[in-house]
C-alpha cells in the first residue's frame, strides 16, 4: 500500500507518503508548512515537492487518508477536497480519521482514554476511547462538563489543563494509527468523505439560540 495522508486541520498543514508493508512502515516523508496564505495556495505544489522527494509519482499512490477534523473550517475543506479530487481522478479508496482519535491513539493507544481540545470561548470537542474503539462520540461540551464526561477513564487529555498537552496533530500521525486499526476496513469511497463539524459556525450557533436574526 502506498499511502498518502493529509492533515489541513490546523494552522499548519501536512502532507505525508508511506509504503506499508503489512505492519510495517517503510520509506515515510512528510511536507509541512505554516498558514502564512490559505492552504489552497500551497497543498498542490507541497504534494509535488513530497512526491519529488520520496522519489514516487502521482500513480505510484495506492491509496489515501485524511484527517476530517474537527478542526479550522476552511482548512479542514481544503484537505477534503484535494483528496477527493485525487480519489474520483484516480479512482482510490479514501480513510476519514478524525483529531479526537489522532491525539487519543497517538498518546495512549491501548488504553482507556478521554480527550478534549480547545473550540470557542468556554467550549471544548471532547470524544472517549478505549483502545481503538469509540465510546463517548465526538461532541461539545462547556468547560464545567468535562470532569463529569470523563469519570471513568483512566487517561484524561484536556488541552489547557493537561500539563504537556496540545492539539497539534500531522499528517504522518494517520499512518500507524490505520496500521493498527487492521481489523475493520476505513477505506471506502470518497463520496463518504465529510468534515467532522461538531458545532455549527459562530454565525449559525447565534442563529439557533436567537441572537441573530436570519436574512
Amino acid at each position: 500500500m502506498n499511502l498518502l495522508c493529509v492533515d489541513t486541520s490546523g494552522t499548519d498543514g501536512s502532507l505525508a507518503f508511506s509504503q506499508v508493508d503489512g505492519t510495517n512502515i517503510k520509506n515515510l516523508h512528510q511536507v509541512t508548512w505554516q498558514k502564512k496564505a490559505q492552504h489552497s495556495e500551497v497543498a498542490t505544489l507541497e504534494l509535488e515537492r513530497l512526491l519529488s522527494e520520496s522519489k514516487m509519482n502521482l500513480k505510484d499512490i495506492s491509496h489515501l487518508a485524511v484527517n476530517v477534523g474537527p478542526g479550522s473550517f476552511t482548512g479542514l475543506r481544503v484537505g477534503i477536497n484535494l483528496v477527493k479530487t485525487l480519489a474520483f481522478s484516480m479512482k482510490l479508496p479514501v480513510a476519514s480519521v478524525n483529531t479526537l482519535e489522532l491525539l487519543a491513539f497517538r498518546l495512549n493507544p491501548k488504553g482507556e482514554t478521554f480527550v478534549a481540545i480547545k473550540a470557542i470561548q468556554n467550549y471544548f470537542y471532547a470524544a472517549g476511547f478505549r483502545g481503538l474503539a469509540q465510546s463517548l462520540a465526538p461532541c461539545s461540551l462547556e468547560g464545567n462538563e468535562l470532569q463529569n464526561a470523563s469519570k471513568g477513564y483512566t487517561k484524561v487529555l484536556i488541552e489547557g489543563q493537561t500539563p504537556t498537552f496540545f492539539s497539534h496533530t500531522e499528517a504522518k500521525d494517520l499512518v500507524p494509527l490505520l496500521l493498527a486499526d487492521a481489523t475493520s476496513s476505513r477505506f471506502s469511497n470518497w463520496k463518504s468523505v465529510e468534515p467532522l463539524y461538531i458545532r455549527g459556525s459562530e454565525a449559525e450557533e447565534k442563529l439557533k439560540k436567537r441572537l441573530l436574526k436570519p436574512l
